[in-house]
């Protein structure tokens, strides 16, 4: 990929990214009849584009069946794509041969949603982290004395390294678990959904040993969450999801504070607000309709049959993921400025829109 091409990749700076993605396309087939034809595909990741800087964390949000997970996959290749490529430090994993994946997945890893799930049951904890390393060649004694130093920095005992996964909370497998991510010394790592599994005092111990670990050994992340509250906590830029696209991408404080996209905007309005008062006060916009199946999405923008702002050719024509503002990318024919609420938009075009608010109860605006 030439810098020209790469400039134009949401969220490029201009240096080389570590992680390049252009087009990405999952497709799954759904199959029917004795003969097992295809009649139609789940389009689980659909035209997806962005790069990811070194040391970076990029949030990825969106609701249950957006994609997120198996973008994360298929970055990996734990899943084929069906098309697109995706650059690695300049070099396409999607045209790998299978050995030569092998030794890029040392710079490439992933931390599993479900810890327990994860982790295999019959194995020692140390013999799960030393595992990947005596994979990749290094000797049996010096890989155990790797995984002794790596239980260590996630906070756990190396004693514990003779203990199997059942013996350990749900905090203390995603440790192993970040742990063994950790064994092979790479520079991605892709989290999904790491710390949903877990209690919110538990969360906070994990997202601070992510970040911790991430300024000792210089790791880019793509943490994948549907708690926005977590992910606004951990990353540096945000890119919200919708039918397997990619609707908004902009750097944290932007998204959350000015966001674009009508969608973001009413995801932000169900985020919990901790002041009593505020969240009194506070209004959430309540979309109409459910969310479409991805194995038939909508035409044109597939926002537009729960969106409220939506116009006649938001039906027909497909928004480009474009920069509205310096840094700030949406996929939205009519984004909203930085000091315009989704309410306000709705106002002034003289429609309605549902809004819960926890005094008043359901309302329409």
């Amino acid at each position: 990929m030439t810098a020209t091409e790469r400039d134009t990749l949401p969220g490029a700076t201009g240096a080389p990214p570590v992680l390049e993605v252009t087009d990405l396309v999952k497709y799954y087939p759904i199959r029917a009849g004795i003969m097992r034809k295809q009649v139609g595909s789940v389009h689980a990741v659909d035209g997806v584009s962005f790069a990811l800087g070194a040391t970076e964390t990029l949030g990825i949000v969106g609701e249950s069946g957006c994609g997120k997970t198996t973008l994360g996959r298929t970055l990996l290749r734990l899943v084929e794509p069906t098309s697109g490529q995706v650059l690695f430090n300049g070099e396409d994993v999607v045209g790998a041969s299978s050995s030569r994946m092998r030794e890029l997945r040392q710079d490439m890893q992933m931390v599993f949603q479900d810890p327990f799930a994860s982790l295999n049951p019959r194995m020692p904890v140390q013999d799960i982290i030393s595992e990947p390393l005596q994979i990749h060649g290094t000797d049996k004694k010096e890989a155990r004395i790797k995984a002794r130093a790596l239980l260590d920095a996630v906070g756990l005992s190396p004693e514990h390294g003779n203990r199997y996964p059942h013996e350990f909370s749900g905090g203390q497998r995603q440790r192993i678990g970040i742990a063994r991510s950790l064994a092979v010394n790479p520079e991605l790592v892709v989290l999904d959904e790491p710390v949903s599994a877990l209690d919110v005092s538990v969360q906070a111990q994990v997202l601070n040993l992510l970040e911790d670990l991430q300024e000792e050994f210089q790791l880019s992340y793509l943490f994948i969450a549907h708690d926005l509250s977590v992910v606004r906590h951990i990353s540096d830029r945000v890119a919200v999801m919708y039918l397997g696209q990619i609707v908004e991408l902009a750097d944290r404080d932007e998204l959350y504070e000015a966001p674009a996209h009508p969608y973001t905007h009413s995801l932000l309005s169900a985020v919990p607000v901790a002041d009593p008062e505020m969240e009194r006060s506070r209004e959430r916009i309540i979309l109409e309709g459910d969310l479409p199946s991805p194995a038939n999405p909508p035409t044109g923008c597939r926002f537009h049959t729960r969106c409220p702002i939506a116009q006649d050719n938001c039906v027909t024509d497909v928004p480009p993921l474009a920069e509205v503002r310096p840094g700030h990318w949406a996929s939205c024919h009519y984004a909203l400025g930085p000091d315009e609420t989704l309410v306000q938009r709705v106002k002034d075009l003289g429609r309605e829109v549902h809004i819960a608010n926890s005094d008043t109860g359901v309302t329409t605006a």
